[in-house]
């Protein structure tokens, strides 16, 4: 069932949404890494406006103020709404390309609502931010395009439907970014990385940014309602054609 969005301020393609600051850093950057992407790596990226409002949590994991709190507070009225229209279940391409099998722990398996499906306004939306946003910051902290989208998807974890998450890896993406987006509305929460440690809830509209297939993570378990999180799979589409192609 497809959802029809009742903000219209959340289907508007404008940068209302972005942290004020972030915004003036991505356009600030734009100069440098256009200018390192036309010299074709024959010459360094130095550090970018984008650099310094990020913080590195773990090594190739860092978090950036990336929405308004304003536009995430709309998100979950939204989402709200949007629950009496499009339940939230397992992301069934995520299952079969990780091949779960039906009798298989349930803590793999995620509530979600993939907004390619089942709400194409807001996927649309998603789509412009990864392209002006997220897209020059991957460039800033890793030197690489991942700007073609595997899913965008609203997660919940809650005590009744999914409390917490099982170890595992992205599959389908080479980048993943995880927003919170309404922390301290609930009890507990968090992410941990093997082998590196726990993060607490970020912010509201904090962006989790980490390479997905080297980042085995789960999420913590949560004790009393509902926390809602934006998470996008991202991959470079190109890139991998050309790996197939060398296989082939």
């Amino acid at each position: 069932m497809t959802y029809q969005i009742k903000n219209y301020l959340l289907s508007m393609q404008s940068n209302w949404p972005i942290n004020h600051a972030l915004y003036d850093a991505v356009q600030e950057s734009i100069p440098a890494i256009a200018k390192y992407r036309a010299n074709e790596g024959r010459e360094d990226l130095h550090k970018t406006p984008i650099d310094k409002m990020c913080k590195r949590v773990f090594p190739d994991i860092y978090t950036v103020p990336l929405f308004r709190r304003q536009w995430c507070k709309m998100m979950v009225e939204e989402i709200k709404l949007m629950e009496d229209h499009v339940a939230f279940k397992p992301n069934e391409d995520e299952d079969e390309l990780r091949q779960i099998p039906e009798d298989e722990d349930e803590l793999r398996q995620i509530p979600e609502i993939v907004l390619r499906d089942h709400c194409p306004e807001l996927y649309s939306r998603m789509w412009f931010v990864v392209q002006t946003v997220l897209n020059p910051i991957f460039l800033s902290l890793y030197q690489r395009d991942c700007f073609d989208i595997s899913s965008v998807q609203i997660a919940n974890y809650n005590p009744k439907d999914k409390q917490k998450g099982a170890w595992h890896h992205d599959e389908s993406a080479d980048i993943s970014v995880v927003v919170p987006l309404n922390t301290g509305g609930y009890v507990g929460g968090g992410t941990e990385f093997h082998n590196h440690g726990t993060l607490k809830p970020l912010p509201s509209g904090h962006a989790l940014i980490f390479p997905s297939f080297t980042n085995l993570h789960r999420g913590l378990a949560v004790e009393s309602g509902d926390r809602y999180l934006l998470v996008f799979w991202l991959h470079n589409k190109s890139r991998n054609k050309h790996i197939y192609e060398e296989i082939e």
